[in-house]
């Protein structure tokens, strides 16, 4: 991590503040690698012929690569370097299909927040938004962090 950049600290996050990442096409070799990191090669993924049977209508990308993406663009953003320490919970919907050659962009919506009792570190839950090119929700959930307090030791 550079030392220069450092994401935010618990009691920076602030209710309402909302955070558009930077966009990223989706390519046909994303699929393609996710297929074989995940070994989920469900030919709706990776059969044209029998995705063009499908509602869809021609093959798609998983699900869980727009949530897996979706984590690398809010990385992008810096705010959590440094200061995040653990995810806890994702809760993901996909409302909408993501295809090669797609771009995506997240949004996310700052929540709730709790200290912990120990109070070095606290709960911050998100609304996330993932659309595409065209402003379509792809997928939408909400992410659960536990993120340091300023001034307490990093882990």
């Amino acid at each position: 991590m550079d030392s220069r950049r450092r994401g935010l600290f618990f009691d920076e996050f602030e209710q309402g503040l909302s955070i558009l990442t930077p966009r990223r096409t989706i390519s046909e070799a994303d699929i393609v690698n996710f297929a074989g990191l995940s070994g989920d090669f469900n030919p709706l993924h990776m059969d044209e012929e029998f995705a063009r049977t499908t509602p869809h209508g021609g093959r798609i990308a998983h699900g869980m690569l727009s949530a897996a993406v979706s984590s690398g663009l809010a990385a992008l953003t810096g705010i959590f370097d440094g200061t995040v320490v653990a995810l806890l919970e994702v809760d993901a919907r996909f409302v909408g299909v993501v295809r090669a050659g797609d771009t995506v962009q997240l949004e996310l919506e700052f929540g709730a927040k709790k200290k912990a009792p120990q109070g070095d570190s606290g709960l911050v839950v998100l609304k996330t938004t993932l659309r595409n090119q065209r402003s379509e929700v792809v997928s939408e959930g909400k992410w659960k962090l536990l993120v340091r307090c300023a001034g307490a030791p990093s882990q």
